[in-house]
């Protein structure tokens, strides 16, 4: 038995040792691959992207840069992708996401039928969970803000997957100013 178990694991050494360079081939080139695949999506994943290459988004565009997540008095701006996509330190998550979306809206750009923003709007606002908010607003207890602001904070933390608890029932404007408003500014 151990002479068997000897020539098992001489036979395994002289595959490995015969197949390292292409071991070793195969991980640079999946090392390259995934650097180049990030390379390849950091311009795509800008906001000023999704505004400037797609006559679809240009309104969501402008109506973001009006928003809180797109200009505030701290200076700081949410992207796109930060809202609509799944988290980044989810990153396969992320990247399926982004590559079905992406998918998405280049088909229907090309083949889809008018873009009606009040109708996408409808559906976003209809499938957005509150775990996107809360991914960013976590500590919403602590910040100051009025006794009525911190109930409804309550309320929502305490049941955030309650329909009439999500976000977007009191915070709709928050990543995009509505249509109206933005024309009659």
């Amino acid at each position: 038995m151990l002479k068997f178990n000897a020539r098992m694991i001489g036979r395994i050494f002289k595959a490995v040792k015969k197949r390292m360079f292409t071991f070793l081939t195969g991980i640079v080139f999946a090392v390259f691959c995934f650097i180049a695949l990030n390379a390849t999506m950091e311009p795509v994943s800008t906001s000023e992207y999704c505004g400037s290459k797609c006559h679809e988004m240009n309104i969501s565009y402008l109506s973001w840069e009006l928003s809180p997540h797109g200009a505030n008095a701290h200076g700081v701006r949410i992207e796109c992708i930060d809202c609509h996509l799944p988290p980044k330190d989810k990153y396969f998550t992320h990247i399926t996401a982004k590559a079905y979306t992406g998918a998405k809206d280049i088909y229907k750009h090309y083949f889809g039928p008018e873009y009606d923003i009040e109708q996408i709007r409808k559906k976003v606002l209809e499938h957005i969970s509150s775990e996107i908010y809360l991914h960013c607003h976590v500590d919403l207890l602590g910040k100051p803000g009025d006794s009525a602001a911190r109930i409804a904070h309550t309320a929502v933390l305490a049941e955030p997957g309650a329909a009439e608890n999500r976000c977007v029932e009191c915070h709709e404007d928050a990543g995009h100013q509505r249509q109206n408003k933005l024309f009659s500014q």
